[in-house]
């Protein structure tokens, strides 16, 4: 029996990052995400344009993973409206 830790499930076995784990997930298609009734694109928009513009401080892992998810979902979003129109 070895004394070695388990091998955590993921590209970099040394780094574990489970908001990353996630972003990859939803931008793969492995988790299917969707706005809420009460939610607006544009203020996802403005949440991702304020975190690249630095307003929302410096980033990180974790602020990192919630703009990719964001990116994801309004992608989602705008060839969802594409098809729509039947472009």
């Amino acid at each position: 029996m070895s004394d070695d830790p388990e091998p955590v499930p993921e590209s970099d076995p040394q780094h574990i990052d489970p908001a990353g784990d996630l972003a990859d997930a939803v931008e793969n298609g492995d988790l299917d995400l969707s706005l809420d009734d009460d939610q607006d694109a544009e203020e996802i928009r403005a949440f991702v344009e304020a975190a690249e513009s630095g307003e929302l401080g410096p980033v990180d892992p974790g602020l990192e993973a919630q703009v990719r998810i964001a990116r994801a979902l309004l992608n989602d979003l705008d060839e969802s409206d594409d098809a729509g129109e039947g472009k």
